[in-house]
């Protein structure tokens, strides 16, 4: 039987390619008040729109403490609020705030830097192949959502 090789794993060159992303956010959000969590939160939030707080959890891959943590932190800092879901009172979910709005195009500018400089030199047709690849690839192991 052959060894595995991660090398030849697209999970685990993903994991790679998000952590340099993570890395050069950080970097780019440097005196901005946000991280690169916290921009992740926003990105799906100003993306889809509200979010219930265990939607969030799956988003972002973290737990439940680790969610609640996150977001008590942004809402304290502005970035976020907390309301009742109208069809459901069990349910809060996470609304980005008018100072998230104000400032998202500015913010918005570090990620599509960032974008920008990963994607030099690289064919569009190959980047739009890539991502329905990986979406075929979630789906493949049960994200519907993909």
């Amino acid at each position: 039987m052959s060894r595995f090789d991660p090398y030849q794993s697209l999970g685990f060159h993903c994991s790679l390619t998000l952590k340099a992303f993570v890395a050069d956010l950080a970097r780019r959000l440097e005196g901005t008040g946000v991280s690169p969590a916290q921009f992740r939160v926003l990105a799906h939030l100003m993306a889809s729109g509200p979010r219930a707080q265990n939607e969030l959890c799956e988003l972002l891959s973290i737990s439940a403490p680790s969610a609640v943590k996150l977001i008590d932190r942004m809402e304290r800092d502005g970035w976020v609020a907390r309301e009742i879901d109208a069809a459901d009172r069990r349910v809060k979910r996470v609304v980005p705030t008018e100072r998230t709005t104000a400032v998202w195009d500015e913010l918005s500018v570090h990620s599509r830097e960032l974008l920008e400089q990963a994607y030099a030199g690289i064919d569009p047709l190959e980047i739009d192949m890539t991502k329905k690849i990986l979406a075929r690839v979630r789906r493949n192991l049960g994200d519907q959502g993909a």
